[in-house]
């Protein structure tokens, strides 16, 4: 009895004529015909299970499971991904009928069955966002495709990393027959649990990093420069490198200068990056978002993007120019030297700034403007101008407003708001309200005509 070949596959049967001797005969060699009834009887004890076409074997052979990734899985730092990962059984096809009971095929150790797959990051510098996939069964040589979803680190190294699959599954090993008669097939399975990695590359690129910002005249109503200070933290050399600042906002900033551009930007390399910006008149003081980007030329010389860096544009209050005088006496007269003091309770300095007042048909500058030099924040200047309220009407109330214009960082001409004090005019006093009423300078000039009259009669008598 020998098993016969199949296309592939190995079918064993065992034929169950029996052949009897037509009598029975004792001979002297008792002892061989013995044996050989013996084997005739156990032939016979296993003639159910070879009459149904089944040999009990466990050929040894299992699924063997292989990823392989798909495509181009060469990734960027901050990439995201969806990489197609095909799981492969290349385990031989060893599959054996077993019986008429027996659908074909339905014993084939390389079946891998209920297969589950468990996506895991390893060492690799990235963030899988893939669920537990179930791929189910997968016969000798099929392909099931999956697809890997995940995210590279922003700080990820270039190199070629691994991973890893944690694939778990079971396969049928044998069927034996039990129960009655031998007459019942059971299947027995082995769990089987493997790692199988696939691989992606990380690729070096070009990735700026703001080290140092500094802000000149970013005040409101003007323009100002920012100035960045740039390193490449990339393992990647670019060249025709620009490098831009781009305002989240581009209502109240309005790009003047917004790029520089450098030939060579290599690792570990520095560059600066200073643009200049109009800031809106009126836009509050603090920090605005906005963000660092560029283009380069790579090593294969395609351009390609920076990764966007954010950042903050610095807006100051600027210099403040308020007057601390609001109220002021004086007399009238001719002429009235008043003195107005100013605070500066910005943040930049005024520049050679310079004190005017406005006045009016009633009260007259004389002399309207006077130097306060620079105010630095938080600072205070004095500056006196001469008046003449000659038409004032003692007692009543007048405003007069005042400005201070000024040089910002930049050497850009600025002008202050317009700040109001009052002038109260009061009624002379002593001398002053003597000097200053024209009825008694009249009477005092009578007296002083008739004095002189009598004076001047009195010595002509005498001679």
């Amino acid at each position: 009895m020998a098993p016969e070949e199949e296309n592939g596959r190995y079918k064993v049967t065992v034929p169950m004529t029996r052949h009897f001797p037509p009598e029975m005969v004792h001979s002297s060699n008792a002892p061989f015909i013995v044996l050989s009834g013996l084997v005739l009887a156990l032939f016979l004890c296993c003639a159910p299970c070879l009459a149904a076409g089944y040999i009990y074997l466990d050929t040894g052979e299992q699924p063997t499971l292989v990823a392989q990734s798909e495509g181009d899985t060469r990734y960027y730092p901050g990439d995201t991904f969806e990489m197609t990962v095909l799981l492969t059984n290349r385990g031989r096809d060893s599959a054996m009928q077993v019986a008429p009971l027996l659908t074909p095929g339905a014993y084939d150790p390389s079946t891998a069955l209920g297969v589950t797959v468990r996506p895991g990051a390893g060492d690799a510098p990235v963030t899988l966002k893939s669920l537990p996939i179930v791929a189910g069964d997968i016969g000798s040589w099929d392909q099931v495709p999956l697809t890997l979803r995940g995210t590279v680190h922003q700080d990820a190294s270039p190199g070629v990393y691994y991973v890893p699959l944690l694939v778990t599954y079971r396969y049928a090993y044998a069927i034996p027959m039990v129960g009655p008669d031998f007459s019942t097939f059971e299947i027995l399975y082995r769990e089987k649990e493997q790692v199988l990695p696939v691989t992606i590359r990380v690729m070096s690129e070009v990735r700026p990093a703001v080290i140092s910002e500094d802000a000149l005249n970013m005040v409101p109503g003007t323009q100002g420069y920012l100035a960045v200070e740039v390193k490449n933290i990339g393992y990647a050399t670019g060249t025709e490198v620009t490098l831009r600042i781009v305002p989240s906002d581009n209502v109240t900033f309005q790009m003047v200068e917004d790029s520089v551009y450098f030939g060579r930007f290599g690792p570990g390399d520095t560059a600066p990056v200073r643009v200049r910006i109009a800031v809106r008149e009126h836009t509050a003081a603090g920090s605005y978002p906005a963000s660092l980007e560029g283009v380069y030329r790579d090593a294969d010389g395609i351009f390609r993007n920076t990764p966007q860096v954010p950042l903050g544009i610095p807006v100051s209050r600027g210099a403040v120019i308020d007057a601390v005088t609001k109220d002021l006496t004086i007399g009238t007269g001719e002429k009235e030297t008043i003195s107005i003091s100013y605070i500066n309770t910005g943040d930049t300095p005024a520049i050679n700034a310079q004190a005017r007042i406005i006045g009016n048909q009633i009260l007259v500058p004389v002399t309207d403007s006077a130097s306060l030099g620079t105010i630095g924040p938080h600072e205070t200047r004095t500056a006196q101008f001469v008046l003449s309220a000659q038409s004032a009407i003692a007692g009543k109330r007048y405003v007069l407003d005042t400005e201070v214009k000024y040089r910002d960082g930049l050497d850009a001409l600025m002008l202050s708001d317009k700040m109001s004090f009052g002038v109260d005019i009061q009624q002379p006093t002593g001398l002053n309200a003597i000097t200053s009423n024209p009825v008694i300078l009249i009477i005092i000039a009578g007296v002083l005509v008739i004095l002189i009259y009598a004076g001047w009669k009195l010595r002509r008598r005498q001679i």
